[in-house]
Order: C-alpha cells, then structure tokens, then sequence
C-alpha cells in the first residue's frame, strides 16, 4: 500500500458523539485529506490514564511519608517492624484492600473509577484508626 502511515487519534465519547480526546488529537484530525480511505480500530481505554498511574504512585509516596511522619511503622499497620517506602503501601496497603474490593490483582486492571473506590476504602481506614488522610494527587508535579 503506497503512502501507508498510522495516526493515532482518541476520542471520548459523550452524548452518543464521538469527541477527540485532546488538542493535539483535534489536529491530528484535522489533517486528515477529505476523499482519503482511513480504517479505524476502536479499543476501549477505559483503564487508568498515565496521570492516573502517576497520582498513583505519587499517593503511595504520600501516604508512606504520612505513616512515617507519625512513626507508624508497618508492624503498627500490619505487625511487622519497618518503615513505610511506596513499593509497601502498594503492595501491602493498596493491592490487599483493591483484591478484597474489586477482585483485581493488579494495578493495570484498574478501570478510572476503581482507583477512586481502592483510595476511599483505605483513606476511610487510615483516617478513622490513625487520624491520617491523604489527598489523592490530582496532578503530579516534576
């Protein structure tokens, strides 16, 4: 096929239209030639965006140098004697409350809201036994 290029746009779909899903996908639209063939493969993105995983992670690390900040060590939490790091509060916090919530064993099958019902769960019990509550970032920075 001559001329064979791929453009990847996405869209959102709201009220039965489909919408780019950024400038920069508006654009990439627009250049299309009028007259020209294109295919199109629709995937469901519906799992979590990269800002996501990075408010993600960025709320592991939050959440770890909370409980530190208290000298809340995971023996505290979880009965064993050592400090908060993120790779703790995910694999011992996070994915523990996310299998018993949605039945999913990793980070990656998460779907937008999902990530929303794992945070409310732990913030609601971190906050009720220790008084801590940790905002979850909504954009991370640097």
């Amino acid at each position: 096929m001559v001329g064979k290029s791929v453009v990847k746009i996405q869209f959102k779909k709201e009220r039965g239209q489909l919408i780019p899903y950024s400038d920069e996908d508006e654009r990439k639209l627009k250049k299309m030639q009028d007259g020209a063939c294109y295919v199109v493969e629709i995937k469901n993105l519906d799992t979590r965006t990269l800002q996501q995983n990075k408010a993600l992670h960025k709320y592991f690390s939050l959440v770890a140098e909370a409980l530190n900040d208290r000298q809340l060590t995971v023996k505290t939490i979880i009965k064993a004697d050592i400090e908060w790091n993120p790779l703790s509060v995910k694999e011992m916090l996070w994915k523990p409350i996310q299998e018993a919530v949605l039945h999913k064993k990793s980070t990656t099958e998460l779907k937008r809201k999902e990530i929303d019902d794992v945070y409310d769960t732990i913030n609601l019990a971190l906050g009720q036994k220790f008084g801590i509550h940790v905002p979850f970032p909504t954009i991370e920075k640097g």
